[in-house]
């Protein structure tokens, strides 16, 4: 009676058999190989690999490799996997160069065809378990290591600050006369103090300028950036910049932006980018005294006509006796 009650529930089992088996990912582990890293590490990174992707829902059986030092190729990869009936091989490969290991994956399907590649840095082989975690994890839902990372997975490598280049800060004087493009404009004699970023490929600067002379006055407080031509020690550069300044020319006062191009040379590029050489034009809207003279001279400009008044010259009476 207990056999004849357990039939159907035995046949349901049956028939259920092949399509979950059709529906289970069966993966092919080959032996990890590596590039200076010992066998017992690529040993145990192997057994580890094997338990994350397990926990990933895949079903891993390790497989053999015709030669468990050197990295399989796919149709090696492909043979393992149908000797090992699974639908899938996996090629794990470690290289360790300096402080760095990194872990490479790649998934064949039984052709051999490439299915997923991806490969995690870590800081050491002491490092590698939350890597290769991050491998499994990359490959189950197809995003990739780098962006399936969670907060007990972040490898010391990821932790460490990242390097960056070493810019140079330093202040400056700069000495220069000034010359107005008005003809006959008098020329004037100044300099200014600067502080200046150098980031190797650019140089930005903020500055405080003062120039002067008979009838002209400038200052001006901005910023300017320059772009090196070359990499050499005498570098060629161009430049641009914006200054707000308040000028003095031939008794007319004016201020505002200041807009301004830069040509010039840089001497001592590698070692002291201080030293320049430089040819700079800058506009600024002023009256000249010609100007005012033009101005006075220029006719009364012609009323409209529904403004227009006429004149009119009335004769003059004299007074009555």
């Amino acid at each position: 009676m207990t056999a004849l009650r357990s039939a159907p529930g035995l046949l349901l089992a049956a028939l259920l058999a092949p399509a979950l088996a059709s529906g289970a990912e069966v993966i092919a582990l080959l032996p990890a190989t590596g590039a200076n890293v010992d066998a017992g590490t690529l040993e145990a990174a192997r057994d580890v690999f094997r338990s994350h992707l397990e926990r990933t829902g895949r079903e891993v059986r390790l497989a053999a490799a015709p030669d468990p030092r050197a990295e399989a190729t796919p149709q090696e990869a492909a043979a393992a996997a149908r000797a090992a009936g699974a639908s899938r091989a996996a090629v794990l490969r470690l290289s360790a160069l300096g402080a760095t290991t990194r872990a490479r994956l790649t998934v064949y399907d039984l052709s051999g065809r490439t299915l997923h590649t991806d490969d995690m840095a870590a800081g050491s082989p002491g490092d590698l378990d939350p890597a290769l975690q991050r491998l499994a994890q990359g490959y189950a839902s197809g995003v990739g290591a780098a962006r399936s990372a969670e907060i007990d997975t972040v490898t010391d490598r990821e932790a460490r600050p990242l390097n960056r280049e070493q810019a140079t800060r330093n202040f400056g004087l700069r000495l220069g006369g000034i010359t107005p493009l008005h003809p006959g404009g008098d020329t004037g004699t100044g300099g200014g103090v600067f502080w200046q970023y150098d980031s190797r490929s650019f140089l930005v600067d903020v500055s405080v300028d003062l120039f002067f002379g008979t009838d002209y006055h400038d200052t001006a407080v901005g910023f300017g950036a320059y772009l090196p031509l070359s990499r050499g020690n005498l570098a060629p550069y161009l430049g641009a910049g914006l200054k707000y300044a308040w000028t003095r020319f031939e008794g007319s006062h004016n201020s505002g932006l200041q807009p301004h191009l830069m040509v010039g040379g840089i001497f001592g590029l590698m070692s002291f980018s201080l030293y320049r050489a430089a040819h700079q034009l800058h506009h600024a809207h002023l009256a000249s005294e010609r100007d005012e003279e033009l101005c006075d001279a220029r006719p009364e400009p012609r009323l409209p006509r529904g403004l227009r008044a006429e004149r009119h010259e009335e004769p003059e009476v004299p007074d009555e006796p």
